[in-house]
């Protein structure tokens, strides 16, 4: 079964990054671009990166227009061992706006474990109380850079 075609995605990736390519270019211009007595001017750099993206994205729109017509882009099987990875990242992300760094983090750690690693529990969740404890001494510590804190964190008077 068929679910995308790669020359359809190669061609939206190609316009995707043109019209980034295009934007920074564009802003640039509200700055020096040129390179003056003192070197090179604030827009200087945007502005080469920004027209260096949309020659990238002319070379993948000519190279997809290669591909043969049919090809599929991801099967089935692919798009279910991405999503396996993808699904529980997004839910990380999202969670950790309600409930900080730490109990997101140490859930998603011990799951990808079980479930992608093959590890069982008790091994998989030891690991994860090291990491965060890991990241607690490191970040809040020694380099005295707080990570986000949620209501646990807050209850147990960790801030």
């Amino acid at each position: 079964m068929m679910l995308v075609k790669r020359r359809s995605m190669e061609l939206g990736t190609a316009v995707a990054i043109a019209i980034f390519g295009g934007i920074v270019a564009a802003e640039s211009l509200g700055h020096d671009i040129g390179w003056g007595e003192s070197g090179p001017g604030a827009g200087y750099f945007p502005f080469r990166l920004g027209l260096l993206l949309i020659a990238v994205s002319v070379g993948i729109f000519v190279q997809s227009l290669r591909v043969p017509d049919g090809e599929s882009f991801v099967s089935g099987d692919e798009l279910r061992s991405s999503l396996a990875v993808f699904l529980p990242t997004a839910v990380l992300v999202a969670a950790m706006i309600w409930l900080g760094c730490y109990v997101p983090s140490f859930v998603y750690l011990a799951w990808m474990m079980r479930r992608h690693g093959g590890y069982g529990w008790p091994r998989s969740l030891a690991t994860s109380a090291l990491v965060m404890l890991a990241f607690f001494l490191v970040f809040e510590l020694w380099f005295r850079v707080p990570l986000a804190k949620g209501p646990l964190e807050t209850a147990l008077g960790i801030y």
